[in-house]
This record gives C-alpha cells, structure tokens and sequence, in this order.
C-alpha cells in the first residue's frame, strides 16, 4: 500500500496539532449519547494508534487495526513507550474488508475519514459487514466519512511551509465528479541535519452521499441511530465538511 508508506514515520509529527483528546472524547459522548456503555472498542483504520491511546486513558480496552503496516508499526512503538496500557492496548495489521480477528467487541470507531479511502462502493459494504462481525448485537460503532460537499469545495488543495517546522508540505486535490474519486498529490520536505528530505505520496478519497452510506448500512446488518455534522450534535447540513455517523449492530 503505497499511501502512508514513505509518510508513516512522520505522520505525528504532521499531525501534531491534531485535539486528538477532544475526537476521544467526542466519541465517548456520541456513545452515550446513543444510551451506550463502551468496555472493549475495535479501532479501525487506527493509524499510529492516537485515538486509540486517548481512548485507553478513559479506561477503555481497546484493539486497533490498520491496513498500513508501517503505521502499525509505529503504534506499537508508542505501546512500548506506555508500559500502563501494555494490559489494554494492542495493535494488529488488517484490511478492513476481509479481517477476521476471531472475537468480538461491544464497540467500535472509525475515525478521519479513513473509510473514504476504500474506493469501490463494494468493498466499503464488505468493511462494513466486517466490522459488524467483529461487534457484539447491540454494540454500537462511531464513525466519520468526509462529505461530498468537501471534496466538491476542494479543501484539500493545502500546503504548510511555516518557519520553525521541520516538515513542510505542499498538496494539490483535483476532485473527479463523475467517479467521486478526489486524487491528491502531497509533496513533502523534511529539513534534517544532512539537509532537505523530499518525498511524495498520492492519496485517493472517494465521496460517498448521505443516503448511499445509510442504505449500506442498512443492507449490512446495521441500524443507523444518528447521523450528525462533525463534532456537534447537530444534523448534517449542505456545508458539513465531516460526517459522524452512530449505527448500532442489529440483534
């Protein structure tokens, strides 16, 4: 998987001025916002495991995978680093459409739009249908999916070249509205002491419609509890950037 290969090992360091704390604790209230107490969370798409920590500090246990192996090597780093979550923190390598960890969890999440990277709407309903395997009836999973209006707005189209960063990036989105595919060619530099690093990856998200996402989970063994405008407990609205989703697993 060519996406996040060359960028695993500074993905923090990008992603430094992520409130990963604040996305933990919005989940912790979208769950019980649903009526629902988490124990043990399945973390999808869990990257270098940020989420994944935030959520074992409000003592949860918590089981994190990922497609990239790089990241979730990365993840395991930091557990080796945090001897206090070595009992309720683990990492596994996984596509989410084909995984089989051989248990199940009474919750789950899926955060920053990693599902918008499964391009084929066929293999976002085989995710969908694995995970559900992997949830308890009656679990709930929280999920986010970047809007079409996000795409169509090109707020992807970003770069950062601030004085007093080591990373710098430059990135260009050009977004196909007949395949709903958003293809974006990142170029970083990285100032090291021998000088500067450059290195390229291209990332490709697919826009998905409200309705297209609530009929898959319907058709997929989920029931669509809420669906709201990211990080508010408002209803979606023509500009949301961001979609949160609450589905409950189906007795």
């Amino acid at each position: 998987m060519s996406q996040f290969a060359d960028l695993a090992p500074y993905y923090d360091e990008l992603m430094r001025s992520v409130p990963y704390d604040d996305w933990a604790e919005y989940v912790t209230t979208l769950w019980s916002f649903a009526g629902h107490t988490p124990r043990r969370v399945l973390d999808a798409a869990c990257g270098t495991g940020n989420v994944s920590f935030e959520l074992a500090k409000r003592g949860l246990h918590v089981t994190g995978v990922d497609i990239a192996a790089a990241m979730i090597a990365g993840a395991r780093n930091k557990l080796v680093g945090q001897p206090e979550f070595q009992d309720r923190v683990r990492f596994f390598e996984a596509d989410l459409t084909s995984f089989d960890l051989g248990e199940t969890f009474d919750s789950a999440s899926c955060l920053y739009d990693s599902l918008n990277y499964i391009l084929d709407p066929a293999a976002l309903s085989a995710a969908f249908v694995h995970i559900g395997h992997h949830v308890e009836p009656g679990g709930v999973w929280v999920f986010d999916m970047n809007s079409d209006w996000a795409f169509r707005a090109d707020l992807f189209t970003q770069s950062d070249r601030a004085r007093g960063k080591d990373l710098h990036y430059d990135w260009r989105a050009q977004y196909n509205p007949e395949t709903r595919i958003c293809e974006v060619s990142m170029e970083f530099q990285r100032h090291t002491p021998k000088g500067i690093q450059r290195f390229y990856e291209t990332h490709r998200e697919r826009a998905y419609e409200l309705p297209e996402v609530k009929e898959m989970l319907d058709g997929t063994g989920w029931d669509l509890e809420f669906a709201f405008d990211a990080y508010t407990l408002n209803p979606p609205h023509a500009q949301s950037e961001r979609w949160y989703f609450v589905a409950r697993r189906r007795s």
